[in-house]
Parts: C-alpha cells; sequence; structure tokens
C-alpha cells in the first residue's frame, strides 16, 4: 500500500511532504476495510469507551514516555505546521494500531499463548519498519534501530492490548508519541532510550502476567450505546 501511494502519488500531482500525507489516507482506508471485513471493530474495543481503572492506569506508562521526548526544550514547528503533523501521524497510529495490534494479534492469539502471540506480533511490527530502506534514503544503522526500537514498543502495545482489548486509547498514544520524537527539540540520548526500551519489555511482561479483563454488566452498556 506504501508503495502504491508513493506511485500514485505523482500521477496525482501530489509531491513532496504531502505524499506521506496521501500515503497514510489510503492505509487508513487498507485498516478500515480491512478490520470491517474481518468484523474486529468491537473485538479490538475501537467502541469500548471505558475499560476499567487498572487499563486507565497501565496506559499512563506508554503515555509518559510519549510525554517526556517534549522534555525540556518542547517541541519545533516544522513545515507545513503542527496541524498537519498531528494528522498525518494520528493516521499513522491509527492504520498500524489497527492492522498490527488489531489483525495481527487477533490471528495470533488464535494460534498461541499470551507471550508468543504477543512476542510474534511486536516481531513483525519492528520488522514492518524496514520498508524504509525502500522509501527513504535513511542509512542502515538509523533503520535497523528504529526496527529494534518499534518492536520493543509493539510488545508492550500488543501486550496491553492482548491483555484488555481497548485499541482507541492505543491508537492516540501512538499518534502523540510519533508527533513528539518526530517534532521534539532535543531528543533523547541513547543511553535513555536503551532504558525505555527495557521498561516497554518489563512493561509488557508486567502487563500480560495480570488478569484478564472481565466486563459487568455496565462496560457491557457503555460498549453497546458506542456502537455505530
Amino acid at each position: 500500500m506504501i508503495i502504491l501511494g508513493l506511485a500514485v502519488a505523482p500521477l496525482l500531482g501530489i509531491g513532496g511532504w504531502y505524499q506521506g500525507l496521501f500515503v497514510n489516507v489510503l492505509c487508513g482506508l487498507f485498516a478500515v476495510g480491512l478490520v470491517t471485513y474481518l468484523r474486529l471493530w468491537r473485538k479490538v474495543g475501537f467502541t469500548t469507551l471505558w475499560r476499567g481503572r487498572a487499563a486507565g492506569i497501565l496506559l499512563l506508562i506508554p503515555l509518559s514516555e510519549a510525554l517526556l521526548w517534549m522534555l525540556p526544550a518542547g517541541l519545533i514547528e516544522q513545515p507545513p505546521g503542527f496541524g498537519l503533523w498531528a494528522v498525518t501521524l494520528l493516521l499513522v497510529g491509527f492504520n498500524e494500531e489497527l492492522i498490527s495490534r488489531g489483525v495481527v494479534l487477533e490471528r495470533m492469539r488464535r494460534s498461541f499463548g499470551a507471550y508468543s502471540s504477543v512476542a510474534i506480533t511486536a516481531a513483525l511490527f519492528g520488522l514492518q519498519h524496514l520498508s524504509a530502506f525502500a522509501t527513504t534514503d535513511r542509512g542502515a544503522y538509523d533503520v535497523l534501530t528504529n526496527v529494534l526500537v518499534s518492536a520493543c514498543y509493539g510488545f508492550a502495545l500488543a501486550a496491553f492490548q492482548f491483555r484488555f482489548a481497548w485499541i482507541w486509547p492505543l491508537i492516540l498514544i501512538h499518534g502523540l508519541a510519533d508527533f513528539t520524537t518526530i517534532l521534539t527539540s532535543d531528543g533523547l540520548s541513547d543511553a535513555a532510550v536503551v532504558v525505555t526500551l527495557v521498561l516497554f519489555l518489563a512493561y509488557g511482561i508486567l502487563v500480560i502476567r495480570t488478569r484478564p479483563v472481565r466486563l459487568g454488566a455496565n462496560s457491557d452498556r457503555l460498549e453497546r450505546s458506542a456502537q455505530p
């Protein structure tokens, strides 16, 4: 889909930065079609308003990591502005979460246990970032480092989704994390990044070991009321 979008965009007069936006719109539409075809919207928790206190508290960890990139010097506005960057990166979070932590994880959990399905989903999520070799001019070290970082991050989010099946907060946090990481004025040191990766892995293991979510009558009513 990415390769197709990059090939079609110039034919439509879309160039430069806006090609990325166009590609992410296509990927978002593909994700919507796939999740709709497989009837996963409710199962992955897209229509669930609230999943409970434990889920809410555990979300604070990836949310804090996303906000950490804003420290200490804040963000730098890059062309074409914060607004379009926010839209594009929210689309990235939308399509990547629906496909990876939605479709792929749901398929893996049918055949594997908790740790295996989460680990395989995380590994595949990391490996999909090898696409940067075909779509960018980034060096091998940069791309492979991003693969490792994405896999560890994906492990944490996949663990949360496996345990709580509540995907829309992950979409927002994922989009925010990409936003702050790309637009940070002073990125984290390599040592700090390594620490966050270890914490993501530990977080994932902790989440997997927590009790499975149990929906009560009130939660069921909330979920039904959110159905489109």
